[in-house]
């Protein structure tokens, strides 16, 4: 998905990332204002480092997903956590 134009100019978007498992959801409501996907992809993986490297994730038993969706509520990526 493509940022939005305004007299040429990219508007972000907000996109909102949500940890998904086959048995829990954490949804992210606020998320984060991205030029386009890619970058919000990066913003994602950065965000699931910081969560390894602090150790939030050391618990974290099973499949999980970190899945990004967009102010519509429509999935557009999931990364395996």
């Amino acid at each position: 998905m493509a940022a939005a134009k305004l007299g040429g100019l990219a508007v972000p978007m907000r996109y909102r990332f949500d940890l998904e498992s086959s048995d829990e959801l954490i949804r992210d409501e606020t998320g984060v204002e991205a030029v386009d996907l890619d970058h919000a992809s990066m913003q994602a993986l950065a965000a699931v480092e910081e969560m390894r490297d602090s150790g939030e994730l050391a618990g974290v038993s099973g499949l999980w997903e970190l899945v990004i969706r967009d102010e519509d509520d429509v999935v557009l990526k999931r990364i395996p956590v």
